[in-house]
């Protein structure tokens, strides 16, 4: 049977792990400190990023690329809509308003989820709800 006092301490670190991540790594725009957050088996599944630890580091490089890194900040620059725990996954959400289609001077709420299960204290595998950047699309009758 599982310790509920071990396992929801374990569960705060694996979350605060995944805040830290967040905070050095893109809002510092840092890819140098991927390492210190990620396993070197990294393993991703989103189509738009290459697995390994280098290929985070390579994406994150890529994204900032020109652009000066910043301090790390005591919070998340973009606060999560949510962040749950359990067990060994953690999945955390953000919005990112996008421009209406029809309308660019109008946003409508856009949701990122990530997922993230940690080993020992790192991040060992992703998986992301964007692949593809793309406008929903209404269902057909």
């Amino acid at each position: 049977m599982t310790d509920p006092i071990h396992s929801s301490s374990q569960e705060a670190r694996n979350r605060q792990l995944v805040i830290d991540f967040y905070r050095h790594v893109f809002d510092a725009r840092n890819p140098a400190a991927v390492k210190d957050f990620v396993a070197e088996d990294y393993r991703q599944h989103a189509s738009h990023v290459a697995s390994g630890r280098a290929g985070l580091e390579a994406f994150v490089a890529e994204t900032f690329r020109g652009l000066p890194p910043l301090s790390v900040k005591p919070d998340l620059m973009i606060p999560p809509a949510f962040i749950v725990a359990e067990g060994d996954m953690v999945v955390i959400a953000g919005e990112f308003p996008q421009p209406e289609p029809e309308d660019p001077t109008r946003t409508y709420p856009f949701f990122v989820f990530d997922a993230y299960r940690v080993r020992d204290g790192k991040l060992v595998e992703h998986w992301s709800g964007i692949n593809k950047i793309a406008p929903p699309k209404p269902p057909r009758p």
